[in-house]
């Protein structure tokens, strides 16, 4: 059953991308739209989704479990980093692209597949898990995640911390904790603006793919060892860390499950937006949402049944 629901939720991403391919092929997308497209997502449809993840919430959990599970997040993130930083200096290469493969090392398709993924898997439950460790994950990425797409490392300006996505993330920890409940307009507000997200980003996404010529998806072999990074070695690393720590059967099977999936589908769009290598960020959400059907169903059954 649970290889069933996931083998359908990649279709779907599939689907969309296939959609966003046909747009660009046929110029009703180009790189100038793909480029507002991802400004729309960035400002208002993914600080819908970060909003939408804690609004109405009625899990019981305390401030210090909260906490702790925000820790924990933290920590699963630098895991990541800790794996793949030597891993891609070994690689060579550009050294402006080495920030973006970290990047695609580390961080996971979490917001448009985990929490879905996550449910069908676990249970609902699993989905305010899952808010808080894309908590985490939006603080870094919309910090020193767009410091290194951009490649410009030593000129960190402060501005990049000013963005929609980052400041949501910030407010939303504290909403979280307290339980606020807004008027039903808002929420449902929030909860359309989020709706956004997923089918945007993966028709963006599709839609770079169809300006690249087919044999350059392949055609980086730098892609594969990332691709093995990010969707076996670091999820069992993280499994047997994180297992030491967590004695949350939900909780490790949460961070797992995300360590795991496929490469942010944010990824391509960071990449437009602040001057990234956008070819080789959509040749790895590609590639490893594909493979992503296989290894997930493998990871739950051999590390989390």
């Amino acid at each position: 059953m649970y290889m069933s629901v996931i083998i359908n939720q990649m279709v779907v991403l599939f689907i969309l991308m296939a959609v966003g391919f046909a747009l660009g092929k046929t110029k009703i997308l180009n790189p100038d739209s793909n480029k507002t497209l991802t400004k729309l997502i960035l400002c208002i449809a993914l600080p819908g989704t970060i909003l939408n993840s804690v609004f109405d919430n009625d899990m019981s959990i305390t401030i210090g479990e909260t906490f702790f599970f925000l820790l924990m997040s933290f920590v699963t993130i630098l895991i990541a980093f800790i794996v793949s930083v030597p891993i891609v200096r070994l690689m060579g290469g550009k050294k402006s692209n080495r920030g973006l493969l970290v990047f695609m090392s580390v961080f996971s398709n979490s917001a448009f597949m985990g929490i879905p993924v996550a449910i069908a898997i676990f249970d609902i439950t699993a989905a305010f898990y899952a808010s808080l460790f894309i908590f985490v994950w939006n603080i870094i990425v919309f910090s020193l995640g767009i410091v290194m797409i951009s490649g410009k490392s030593g000129k960190f300006d402060a501005k990049i911390l000013l963005n929609p996505a980052f400041i949501t993330a910030i407010i939303a920890v504290p909403i979280a904790l307290i339980g606020i409940t807004p008027h039903m307009i808002i929420t449902e507000t929030v909860r359309i603006a989020g709706s956004m997200t997923t089918p945007v980003a993966m028709i963006v996404t599709g839609s770079i793919l169809a300006y690249m010529p087919m044999k350059a998806i392949f055609s980086e072999w730098r892609i594969f060892p990332v691709t093995l990074l990010k969707l076996i070695i670091i999820p069992v690393v993280t499994w047997l860390i994180m297992r030491q720590i967590l004695t949350n059967e939900l909780q490790l099977g949460v961070i797992v499950l995300i360590a795991g999936m496929p490469i942010a589908a944010m990824a391509p769009m960071l990449a437009v937006e602040y001057d990234g290598n956008e070819p080789l960020a959509s040749s790895g959400v590609f590639i490893t949402t594909l493979l992503s059907g296989i290894t997930i169903p493998l990871l739950v059954y051999f590390l989390l049944m």
